[in-house]
């Protein structure tokens, strides 16, 4: 006769303590004592070389990757990015064992770790957030397109239901027209801010009313004209763009892709 185990002996078969890692620091750095990772386990260094993975013990008896595991991990490397140099792990970089941070990801993958490391040091990221003036926006691109223009003075005469078709079109342009403005105010802005960055990397903007959405990694010593290069661009577009400047950050935009042997396994 076969005895099934019992609850409490399915669940220590079930749940097992794997490793989140959150970021590849230098070996000298000390975790603030009040950081705590997902579900406030205590952060902890796993050191190799001069290099330490970043992480917390999580089970793997529960799903992952809900919003408060998200905000987690960003709060442990953007408060180690304000201490040290940070490569920030991408979100939901979980390893089954201690042994294996470092048998299977550092130990691998060390001198390039070390090398992305070095290329940080001293450098942070900053991004600029470029948010149109809705009515000012509009009325540059009807003003700036005739046809568009009369489109809309028909649409208005039109009731809405006659006029079905042409609100479809002239949404279509509207939309078009946008597009075109985001893509050359983001090269405005890059081209503004980019004397004073070491890299720069456009991002996508997250709607219509983003203008421009640029990330900059930057060295120390030009922050103080990093920032002075967006006040003076926000003057210029005053009343049409309004500007905000978030950093410093640690560098998530511009972790390169890693060498081509090593992609499948890398924060995995």
């Amino acid at each position: 006769m076969t005895t099934q185990p019992d609850a409490q002996a399915r669940e220590r078969q079930v749940r097992e303590e794997a490793m989140y890692v959150y970021a590849i620091v230098p070996a000298d750095t000390e975790v603030p004592e009040e950081l705590s990772g997902t579900d406030g386990a205590e952060l902890s260094l796993i050191r190799h070389g001069d290099l330490a993975a970043v992480v917390s013990e999580v089970g793997t008896d529960r799903p992952f990757g809900a919003r408060e595991d998200l905000l987690s991990h960003e709060r442990v490397v953007e408060t180690l990015a304000g201490e040290t140099t940070v490569l920030p792990m991408r979100f939901g970089a979980v390893v089954r064992s201690a042994d294996a941070v470092t048998d299977e990801l550092v130990a691998p993958h060390y001198d390039w770790f070390a090398s992305v490391l070095a290329d940080f040091t001293g450098r942070a990221e900053f991004i600029v957030v470029g948010t149109y003036v809705e009515d000012a926006v509009l009325r540059e691109v009807l003003e700036e397109n005739p046809e568009m223009m009369r489109l809309r003075e028909s649409v208005r005469q039109k009731p809405e239901d006659a006029g079905y078709y042409e609100r479809i079109r002239l949404g279509e342009l509207i939309v078009q027209a946008l597009e075109a403005k985001q893509e050359a105010d983001a090269a405005v802005l890059a081209e503004a801010i980019t004397p004073h960055a070491v890299a720069v990397t456009p991002r996508r903007p997250a709607g219509s009313e983003i203008a421009a959405d640029v990330a900059f990694l930057v060295a120390e010593g030009e922050r103080e004209r990093l920032e002075q290069a967006v006040e003076d661009l926000g003057r210029r577009w005053a009343g049409r763009i309004r500007l905000r400047l978030v950093g410093p950050l640690a560098p998530y935009d511009f972790v390169p892709a890693p060498p081509q042997e090593e992609a499948a396994t890398w924060g995995s």
